[in-house]
């Protein structure tokens, strides 16, 4: 995972330069944004477990796969952003989630992503369901002027992620691909602000 914060710094030196033209000024904004966009499930990214999708009334079929890889796809989708969000409001910032983010005439970063795997695993061994969750994360900046800079690309898995620092009730509760998407999406907003950090923007609380 060293490796991929390593490509962090990469874009810092041209988007440092871009800071220098849209910092925000008299009458600018109290804060500096950061938007998380959808998450983007491509068809046959989900992996179901195979031992459910069963009905419980006999003679009817189960749920379709693609109808349940589709509703598992939604949900870690959410988890994951929702995840980052908090973080990240957290550590001060500014951050909301968008389906279509747009430029809002400030400088704002911009998070998006795509799932390259989201695997159910075995849910009947909770606690050891060999569960996974595996996206590719771009980091862009909005400027001022209406232009929108790449800053950086990274992959997390949950697998190497590490794991997820204790926030809120439901954390401690999560398993299976919940705990993967949760852990995915911490390490997401850590990447995330530090970039954020290295670069000045300017937090909610200072």
């Amino acid at each position: 995972m060293l490796r991929h914060i390593g490509r962090v710094f990469a874009g810092l030196l041209l988007f440092a330069l871009a800071g220098c033209v849209v910092g925000g000024g008299p009458g600018g904004p109290s804060s500096d944004f950061i938007v998380i966009s959808d998450f983007v499930v491509p068809e046959g990214t989900v992996h179901l477990d195979p031992s459910f999708g069963f009905s419980l009334y006999r003679g009817e079929s189960g749920v379709p796969a693609r109808q349940r890889a589709a509703s598992i796809g939604r949900a870690v989708a959410f988890l994951v952003t929702d995840t980052v969000v908090e973080r990240l409001r957290a550590r001060g910032y500014d951050a909301t989630s968008a389906t279509t983010p747009t430029n809002s005439g400030y400088r704002a970063l911009i998070v998006s992503g795509t799932f390259r795997a989201v695997d159910e695993g075995a849910r009947r061994r909770v606690g050891n369901e060999h569960s996974a969750v595996i996206a590719d994360v771009e980091i862009k900046a909005t400027l001022a002027n209406g232009s929108t800079q790449p800053v950086q690309r990274f992959s997390v898995d949950s697998r190497t992620a590490p794991p997820a620092p204790p926030q809120g009730a439901a954390t401690g509760r999560e398993t299976g691909v919940n705990a993967d998407a949760t852990r995915v999406g911490v390490e997401i907003a850590r990447v995330v602000a530090e970039v954020a950090r290295r670069n000045n923007w300017i937090p909610t609380t200072r």
